[in-house]
Formats: structure tokens, sequence, C-alpha cells
């Protein structure tokens, strides 16, 4: 009988754990690695503030589970609520039955602290995508209400968008705050600064985690040069419907508050048997086993840090790694136990599109334009280490040439968004000038110029052409000289941003090349999975 190694929650810590384990028991076909999750995707959330503020949608940050495994025959996919746990008979009770394990990785992660008074009812939380999306409808309608709004008080409270939480979901909230406010005060013609951002938090500064105070320093100070207001070392005593309350009495009246004010352990599982902290953190060894408990293991999120152990994704990925790593040295009987280890700082945090933090080291940092860049290459490296590589060219895409944001490093200038009428009539005469040299040449590679003339003239696949007919200049440079050879590998170079997608063939095949390659490769996506349940 196969047995199942199960991991709950497929967030950064149970997706890397799969990926490890996938690997590294590929060859015990007794043992099959069983992901469960309340949803069928995995959720990029370190992107949540940036679909919460409209610079990306929601079906960016989402990855389908089955299409992200697709190619690890031994795991298994199964869309379900986990809703108790029995570590004497080593079953877990689900929403699809029980499910019995071997080892258990639990991975579920956080939720944002409630106990505040208010946080609750009047809190817009950032630690789910359905949270994001919510949050992104209320700032675009408080806004719109607010531009409206006759009664001075309340305008300003509508216009008034509080941050709670000083440290990186937070931070990076403000930040995506400060480019969407350039949209939202065009759309609703409000004067930028009439959309007022403002961040509480309570500790002294902000960025309480980074080594070196002087990077937090720095991020403080470009906020307060982009009109954010700080609250710092102020604790808020309750949320609520009018805005929050600060422990020195302080009212500040807002319609949407948005809260990145501390987390917890999440409550999924009745009558839990994991030990917890005061914070609903599990208690786990050096080895990332759940203390007292045999064969259960937690990491991520979830679990109590130790020492100078932070909580991010870097963490978690280690702790996901170690934890593997004794499971399958367990099952094989194979190999020595990993203990994990507190690592240097390794902290990327955008602050909207103009800045950012990078932090290689405890005293290796950088901010600015040059940390902002970073932070792509952090979340390429993390979809790498999981071997999603159709993914990481899905990311490069969108980030790059398909982004309809105007981003600093970029100012639209490389994304291929913009209309490619105008390149028609260069590629209708390029294709011409092709044919003819073809015919002019002739043998074999005349009828090679004529191909790809051929494609250009009628537009198909046109970037493959594009690149082909620089290909074709620099021979033809080779052989003679001439004005028209010297001039067209530039032709060439300008043709491969698709310009059959007006007036060619294009128009129609790559679409259909998105929609039906993408399924090819990585499979069809569902809104549930059960692969336990499929024979």
């Amino acid at each position: 009988m196969v047995k199942n190694i199960v991991i709950v929650g497929a967030g950064y810590a149970g997706v890397t754990a799969t990926h490890q384990l996938a690997q590294q028991l590929e060859n015990q076909s007794e043992y099959q690695i069983v992901l469960l999750d309340d949803h069928p995707f995995f959720t990029y959330r370190t992107s949540l503030h940036e679909v919460a503020a409209k610079r990306i949608e929601p079906s960016d940050v989402q990855f389908d589970l089955r299409q992200l495994f697709m190619h690890q025959k031994n795991v298994k996919i199964v869309t379900t609520h986990v809703e108790q746990v029995d570590v004497e008979k080593k079953m877990l009770t689900t929403s699809v039955g029980p499910i019995e394990y071997n080892q258990l990785i639990w991975a579920i992660g956080v939720e944002a602290q409630t106990k505040i008074p208010g946080v609750a009812e009047y809190g817009f939380p950032l630690w789910s995508l359905d949270q994001a999306t919510r949050l992104r409808v209320r700032i675009e309608e408080m806004v719109r209400q607010g531009a409206i709004e006759l009664e001075s008080e309340e305008r300003q409270a509508k216009l008034r968008l509080v941050v709670v939480g000083g440290d990186y979901t937070g931070i990076q909230m403000l930040g995506e705050l400060l480019d969407e406010r350039r949209v939202l005060a065009k759309a609703n013609q409000l004067r930028q600064r009439e959309i007022e951002l403002v961040l509480v938090a309570n500790q002294p500064q902000i960025l309480t985690s980074l080594a070196d105070k002087r990077v937090s320093q720095k991020v403080a100070n470009y906020l307060k040069h982009q009109g954010v207001k700080l609250y710092l070392n102020q604790a808020v005593e309750m949320v609520t419907a009018e805005g929050v309350v600060l422990n020195d009495g302080t009212q500040l009246m807002s319609r949407t508050v948005i809260w990145a004010g501390g987390t917890q352990g999440r409550q999924q599982v009745t009558n839990s048997p994991f030990p917890t902290n005061a914070q609903q953190h599990i208690e786990v060894n050096a080895l990332m086993q759940v203390q007292g408990l045999k064969d259960v293991y937690a990491v991520g999120d979830a679990v109590q840090k130790a020492g100078d152990r932070l909580s991010n994704v870097n963490a978690a990925v280690r702790e996901a790694k170690v934890a593997a790593h004794n499971i399958q040295v367990k099952v094989r009987n194979k190999g020595e136990l990993q203990k994990i280890k507190p690592a240097t700082q390794r902290i990327f945090i955008s602050v909207g599109s103009r800045y950012g933090v990078a932090v290689w080291k405890s005293h290796l940092a950088t901010t600015g334009f040059l940390a902002r860049h970073v932070k792509h290459w952090s979340n390429l490296n993390f979809l790498r280490s999981i071997g999603s590589f159709y993914q990481m060219g899905k990311y490069i895409q969108r980030e790059i040439f398909e982004s309809a944001a105007k981003l600093p490093e970029q100012q639209g200038n490389v994304a291929n968004v913009g209309n490619v009428l105008w390149s028609v009539p260069l590629r209708l005469a390029t294709g011409i000038f092709l044919m003819i040299t073809g015919v002019a040449v002739g043998g074999g590679i005349g009828g090679f110029f004529a191909l790809v003339g051929i494609a250009l003239f009628i537009g198909f696949m046109t970037t493959l052409a594009g690149f082909l007919t620089l290909i074709l200049s620099l021979i033809m440079l080779g052989t003679s000289f001439s004005i028209s050879a010297l001039l067209l590998p530039f032709v060439g170079i300008a043709l491969m941003n698709g310009a059959g997608r007006s007036f060619g063939v294009d128009h129609w095949l790559i679409p259909w090349l998105k929609k039906n390659l993408g399924t090819l490769i990585t499979g069809d996506s569902k809104a549930s999975y059960n692969d336990l349940a499929e024979k």
C-alpha cells in the first residue's frame, strides 16, 4: 500500500517542501506526496499589495497547483479543508473525507491578528487574495465617493487611507498606494496630496527587523518626502466605522483602515494537538519537528521563530527544505538529519515602483532604483527553485513586455502593448524585398530568403520572422556590402515587436497559441482537485 507524506498548506513553504520531496523520493514508489489546500492554486502572497493597488491583476499571483507539479507524477493535489488532526491514528479529517499520513508537514501560514477591538469588523487585512481584491474595490470606491463629497470631514475621511503596521506588508502596501494615488487622483480630478496616506506603527521606527537601522531611516525619509504622514511609536487602541483610535487619544478619521499590524497562527482545526505560543505559532525543534509529536513537522510563518530567525519567504523556504530533507532521510533510512540554522538576512522589499530595499547580509544593503530590480530577481529565483520555468517566462513577459504601467525602470519603452499598426508598411516592404532577393539569389538559401519574406508579408510568426531577417541580413553583410544590407538588421529588430498582430495572420494565431500552447505545456487547470479519488 502506498504511504502518504501529507503537506497541509500550499504557500511558499508548502510548495517548496512538495517540490523537494517529489524530487528526493522520485524513485520511492511506496511513497506519494499529497498536497492539501483550500484552493487549487498557490498564491504569490508577497505581491498581494500590488493586487490591492491595481498594479497587477488577481490572476497574476495565482499559480495552478496541478500545473506547477504536472511533471511530478508522485505528487497528488487535493483541494480540501482540513478540520481535525488525529496524531495518534495519524489521520486527517477533511471536507473530502479522512486522509491517512505517514509523515505530516503543517504549513498553513498565518492570519491577521484581530484581538484589538474593531479590527475584524472594520479593518481590511492583507493576507489572502480574497482580502486583496476586497481592499482593491474599497480603495477605488472610497476615493470616488470622497471626490464628490461636499461635507469636509466626511470627504477627508474617505480620502484618507490608513495603513497600520510598519513592517514588510505595511510598507509595501504604502509604496503601491503612492503609485495608485497618481492614477486615482487623475481619474477623479483630484490633486495627489488630497488623497492622504497615513502609516501607524507601534515601534519608534519602521522595518524593525532590518539589522541596519540606517536603511529603515532611509525608507522613512522617502515616505515622508512623498507626503506620507507617519505616526510612529503609537499603538492602535481600537478600529471603528469612523477610523482608528490611537493609545494617546488621537483619532484618525478614515473609511479605509488597512491592517498589517501583526499576525497569529491560523485557527484552522478544532482541538489542535499542536503546542503553540501566545500568538498561536507552533513550537518546533531545530529539525522542524513539532515539539512532542512524532512524524509531524511545521514550517513557514505558522511556526514560532527561535533566536534571530525572521518570518519571511526566504526563512519559510529554508525551513521547508530542512523538513523535507529530514523526512526523506527517515523514510529512506539513509543520510544525516539537518538542523535549521540562523542565516544572514536576505530581504527584498518594493516600496512602490520607484523605490525598494534589498538586504543580502546584515550590513550589505541598498535602497532605491537598484533594489527595486532585485525584487524581480528574488521572485524569479523562487520560481526557479520550485522548477517552474514556464511561470518564470510568464513572469518576465508580464512584468516587462506586457506591462501597461510605465514603471520608472522601463518608462513604457520595453512593453509591447503599444499599437503596431505603423509597423505594417515596413513589414510588407521588407517581405517584398526578401522575396525578390530570394528569387534573385536562387537555390536553397534563396528559397529561405523567400520563405521569410512570405512570412513577413502575410504577418505569420513575425517575431520569429523578424529574428530570421536579422540573421539573413548578417549573412548578406558577410558576402557583400550595400545600404540595404546595412539597414536590414535594424529592420529585423524592429519587426520582432509582433508586427503581424495588425493586418496579419498573427492577429488570430498568437492569441490561439497563447491559449492552447500554455495548456499543452502545463496542462489544464480546474476549480478543484482530488487526485486521491481519481483512478
